[in-house]
């Protein structure tokens, strides 16, 4: 009887030391490309969401600025290169409103009796603000600090 050997012809399927360096290789290119790629555009992610803040906060001025106009008993406008006064009349309980740029914000400043009620910010970050009145228009230029123009016209 004659006793045949079966490992001999055996063939080993199993990778070799080369296949699994090219292996660890290619998943590691692969693995770094996508982390690249992930990182990228969370870097966008972030820079568009502070652009989206920056002008939800112009377009909020804008609406406050509607509101201050539209409230009604207003009798005069006073119109400066820096500043823009709304005056009430007297018979309003309204206060005067008096719109103006300093230190890099917008602010409205609320009086009734030339007696300053109070100061509240309407808009931060802004390199300067110009107001300019053109025959009973009123224009409302803003710059922010990135060189931006927003313009405005009541």
């Amino acid at each position: 009887m004659k006793y045949k050997d079966n490992n001999k012809n055996r063939k080993t399927k199993a990778f070799t030391i080369i296949e699994s360096l090219v292996y660890i290789f290619l998943t590691t290119v692969i693995l770094l490309e996508g982390i690249d790629i992930f990182v990228s555009m969370y870097k966008n992610y972030i820079e568009i969401t502070q652009l989206t803040i920056k002008y939800n906060n112009y377009q909020n001025f804008f609406i406050n600025l509607d509101n201050i106009i539209s409230e009604g008993g207003l009798q005069k406008i006073i119109v400066d290169k820096n500043y823009v006064t709304f005056s009430n009349d007297n018979k309003s309980n309204n206060l005067d409103k008096t719109i103006k740029s300093y230190d890099g914000k917008i602010l409205v400043k609320y009086t009734r009796n030339n007696v300053t009620q109070t100061i509240n910010t309407m808009l931060e970050d802004i390199d300067r603000l110009e107001i300019r009145k053109k025959g009973n228009l009123i224009y409302f230029r803003i710059y922010d600090k990135d060189g931006k123009e927003f313009i405005r016209c009541i």
